[in-house]
């Protein structure tokens, strides 16, 4: 069984041009339901209540929340993540459209499987894996967390790239994990379409299977369905 476990929660530190709510968890749990063909619950760690079908929702963990990062998402890594949220875990950010099957990406034996930032480069402060799609075992790299809370944190979290959680697991995890990658279907949005103009991308890429909108833009905004058209069939 797979859990597939998203993020909800208001911040009001962290400041963005969009706002996510109860509607972009139920898009993410439809793309997941349509394009994961494995058994699997949906979990949404959220510092709200709600009531939708096929969502269950887990109280917020604040123990790893640092105002105006992501630092929350950190607790699928806490050594209590197998019994608050499930022992083999799949963690998505909400800021994505599931285009194909994702199964192949999924079913796999590996503990821990990360998302390699397209937008990396040696010596950048892009770092090494992006927190958008995480598979693991539940308590696995059971340092992660512990240092985490350790007095060389400060000092290490951004001491080479920006991101805070994800600076954070670039540094924490070894850089030859396996890794979800373009050659596997994965994009940024930012490597598919060229931001700095306004050409309408209309066609995928082949084989294309998730797209991440990370940054300061989310999919249904009204300029970046008008730049991507094929989002639409995708979140209805």
């Amino acid at each position: 069984m797979i859990t597939v476990c998203s993020f909800l929660w208001r911040d009001d530190a962290r400041q963005r041009s969009y706002t996510f709510d109860e509607r972009h968890v139920i898009i993410l749990r439809n793309m997941v339901a349509r394009h994961l063909k494995l058994p699997h619950e949906f979990v949404c760690v959220t510092d709200r209540e709600f009531i939708a079908d096929g969502i269950r929702c887990v109280p917020l963990d604040d123990r790893s929340h640092v105002p105006g990062t992501c630092g929350r998402k950190l607790t699928v890594w806490a050594p209590d993540a197998a019994t608050r949220i499930g022992k083999r875990i799949l963690a998505l950010d909400l800021d994505m459209v599931i285009v194909d099957d994702v199964t192949p990406l999924i079913d796999r034996p590996e503990p821990n499987v990360m998302f390699r930032n397209p937008n990396y480069i040696d010596g950048g402060r892009r770092a090494f894996y992006q927190g958008s799609i995480q598979l693991m075992n539940a308590g696995s790299q059971p340092h992660v967390w512990e240092r985490f809370f350790g007095r060389e944190a400060p000092a290490i979290i951004n001491q080479r790239f920006g991101g805070f959680e994800q600076a954070w697991l670039s540094e924490m995890l070894p850089w030859d994990l396996p890794a979800l990658t373009n050659a596997d279907g994965v994009y940024g949005a930012g490597r598919i379409g060229d931001w700095s103009t306004t050409n309408v991308v209309a066609d995928l890429p082949d084989g294309a299977r998730i797209v991440v909108f990370p940054g300061n833009r989310n999919y249904d905004q009204p300029e970046v369905m008008a730049k991507f058209p094929w989002i639409a069939e995708h979140i209805a």
